[in-house]
């Protein structure tokens, strides 16, 4: 197994344990933490960069994995994207039943 980091050198290990190294991009959007980062694997397919997903400070799930930075911080900007456009659909929806609950019902 080769590692290399994220210029794509075999350095891997003096630079692993450095997580200000490792953390490539972070949003938070809500209670949700996206959080993309340099693994460093270059014997497997998608193994360098790894996009992930936590809710309430617990275990990030992976949902998608790139071969270089500039295609990990893509696929971040997107999932980063497609977060707020769900969590702004939420608000809405909370918003609204919300209003209902809150508000009599209109005469006609």
């Amino acid at each position: 197994m080769t590692m290399r980091d994220r210029s794509g050198r075999e350095k891997w290990a003096d630079l692993w344990e450095d997580m200000s190294y490792r953390v490539v991009a972070e949003d938070r959007v809500d209670d949700v933490v996206l959080r993309t980062v340099w693994e460093g694997i270059d014997d497997v397919p998608s193994a360098m960069f790894f996009i992930g997903v936590c809710r309430d400070g617990g275990t990030f799930d992976t949902v998608s994995s790139a071969d270089t930075e500039a295609e990990a911080r893509l696929r971040h900007q997107h999932a980063a994207e497609l977060l707020r456009a769900l969590s702004s659909k939420a608000e809405m929806l909370r918003r609204v039943r919300e209003g209902m609950t809150e508000s009599s019902t209109p005469s006609p």
